[in-house]
């Protein structure tokens, strides 16, 4: 093929089949670029062309064959999303044509069949790993979708299908049949005069240069695709000859790398974790630092920096700069993987429970590093992972919701020591007692009970962390009792439940003195004044008087509640009295 302007038609009709090579990603448009080309077409004039881009190939020396024909091979290296997707639609105004009562159109669908997207057993497009077959199938082929999508790219081709199906419908039902034929007819004959620059490389290092400088055309890559980009592109430099069986291994890697992404994002507790966020939590634990550097800072940019890293290092040693890429390769993979199991990790033990406990308290991005880390290090040793992940549950207990200090407090000792339990291989003793450190410094013991005994209590610490104290001292009275606990913090975090005054709030019901409401000022945001009840309780009785409530404290369900009713009456004294009761039972159950 000729270098020059052509339209789509003769791009694609003839002896040739297009390729993805592997350094490329894969399938990513999404709802808005398909909008986006469906109303570019919708509402272009009979007599105008659509401007579809350039298209940068490479001709490879592979060939196809199938029966007397043989097939030229070129590689897509800029414009695979564009082609890809065009070809779907072709694929479904084809499928909306067979539907059309006319005979002469019906005869020359296989034709178009062949032209455009399969002859025989050759497919005009292929694209990379797990997608090629599910592009040629359920996608050319039109067989029914497989139970499970493998790979976030065969959804979005998936999606593909359904969106522009769905317009077609659309179109139908508001049309007469004659409309909707010559609607689909001129839709194919826009789609064959769209006008493209086609551009041929030589070689592959050419190739996989240009794609390095083109890739954030159409839809913005993110990071960890343009990771895998740069990563091949790097691999491609530095091994002259023979390159593809460690492409192959990248490819594996960043295959798995989506998918597990995908398993992490659809589970509860990774709902708000993103690609970049876990790309920069492994680079916290695997990038060395220069002396000047802070971890912290680099993680804020962290691509540059591994970029930079490896420019350096194929500029003084390429066999060192393609030994760190694939060392790098293998590490991210083991990240994602672990941090998947992390956050599926569903078992009904000690470490489940502690998991569970510290994605309750919503301050877990700190963590994600040394959590990682140590998950690695020590996944076959669950009481050192237990025992870790108890003092990481203090210090967001302690530090940041009873001490409440800011979100970065402690950062970057948080994120030092996971690169050193990660690349140094830090003694598990060493852990501990940096961690306790870490409690000691921010909130050791004298400022922890001083924070639980301020008046503003109930203002000052959050709800959530409020109902977290409450729920593990309901838990405790109960293991005094020897009760069987019959209720989740899940549940208790809902809007069924609230945090209330004992000595009420709202003292219109209350006779009190001048004395008396300056008392009351004082203590009733104390947390020996608080505790948690049933919305629908709370409305009814908590504006009461604690002679009234003191009744339904006896038949409460809950025990810190229930409690309540041994006290003959209710004032500053009482709550003192409980209030130094659940601070030594938090001293107890926090302490390091």
């Amino acid at each position: 093929m000729d270098t020059g302007l052509t339209n789509l038609k003769d791009l694609v009709i003839g002896d040739r089949t297009f390729q993805i090579p592997i350094y490329q990603r894969n399938y990513s448009w999404e709802e808005k670029q398909w909008d986006d080309l469906w109303n570019d077409l919708l509402y272009l004039k009979a007599d105008k062309k659509h401007y579809f881009g350039t298209l940068l190939l490479k001709k490879t020396e592979r060939f196809k064959k199938s029966g007397l024909k043989s097939f030229e091979v070129y590689e897509i290296i800029d414009g695979q999303q564009r082609i890809a997707t065009i070809l779907l639609l072709l694929r479904e105004i084809i499928s909306q044509l067979n539907g059309i009562n006319d005979d002469e159109i019906r005869k020359e669908l296989e034709r178009l069949k062949e032209d455009y997207l399969k002859y025989r057993k050759v497919y005009k497009l292929e694209l990379l790993g797990n997608d090629e077959e599910f592009f040629r199938k359920y996608i050319m082929d039109g067989e029914e979708y497989p139970d499970e999508i493998l790979t976030p790219s065969q959804g979005r081709l998936k999606e593909a299908k359904s969106f522009f199906r769905k317009k077609f419908k659309e179109l139908k039902e508001d049309s007469t049949p004659d409309k909707f034929r010559d609607f689909l007819l001129g839709s194919k004959q826009k789609i064959d005069n769209m006008e493209i620059i086609r551009y041929e490389v030589k070689n592959d290092t050419d190739a996989v240069l240009i794609f390095e400088t083109v890739n954030d055309r159409g839809k913005e890559l993110t990071n960890l695709e343009k990771t895998k980009s740069f990563l091949m592109h790097v691999i491609y430099l530095s091994v002259p000859e023979e390159p593809e069986g460690h492409l192959n291994q990248v490819n594996e890697s960043f295959s798995n790398i989506f998918r597990w992404f995908e398993e992490i994002r659809d589970a509860k507790r990774g709902k708000d974790i993103k690609e970049d966020d876990i790309q920069r939590y492994h680079f916290i634990n695997f990038y060395e630092l220069n002396k000047e550097e802070k971890r912290k800072d680099t993680a804020s940019r962290y691509l540059d920096c591994l970029k930079e890293k490896i420019r350096r290092l194929y500029r003084e040693d390429e066999q060192q700069c393609l030994d760190y890429v694939q060392e790098y390769n293998r590490d991210l993979k083991k990240a994602f993987f672990t941090l998947k199991e992390i956050i599926t990790y569903s078992e009904e033990n000690g470490i489940g429970n502690l998991l569970k406990k510290i994605f309750s308290l919503e301050r877990v991005a700190n963590f994600f590093p040394l959590l990682v880390a140590t998950w690695i290090r020590f996944r076959n040793e669950k009481e050192k992972i237990e025992n870790i992940l108890s003092l990481i549950e203090a210090i967001v207990f302690r530090v940041y919701a009873i001490g409440r200090r800011r979100a970065d407090t402690g950062i970057n000792l948080l994120y030092d020591l996971a690169y050193r339990v990660h690349r140094e291989n830090l003694e598990y003793e060493k852990i501990v007692k940096e961690l306790s450190g870490l409690i000691r410094y921010y909130e050791k013991d004298r400022d922890f009970e001083w924070d639980l005994k301020v008046e503003n209590f109930y203002d000052r610490i959050a709800r959530r962390d409020k109902i977290y104290l409450f729920f593990e001292y309901e838990k405790f009275l109960r293991e005094q009792s020897r009760e069987l606990l019959n209720i989740r913090f899940e549940d208790i975090l809902t809007p069924k439940f609230e945090i209330e005054h004992i000595w009420p709030d709202d003292t219109s019901k209350l006779n009190l003195s001048e004395d008396l409401k300056e008392i009351h000022e004082q203590c009733k945001d104390k947390l020996g004044n608080l505790t948690i009840a049933a919305k629908s309780w709370n409305a009814r009785w908590g504006n009461e008087p604690f002679e009234t409530k003191r009744k339904e404290y006896q038949n409460s369900t809950l025990r810190v509640q229930k409690q309540l009713s041994d006290f003959e009456e209710w004032g500053k004294e009482q709550i003192e009295e409980r209030e130094s009761q659940i601070i030594k039972f938090t001293m107890d159950r926090w302490k390091i």
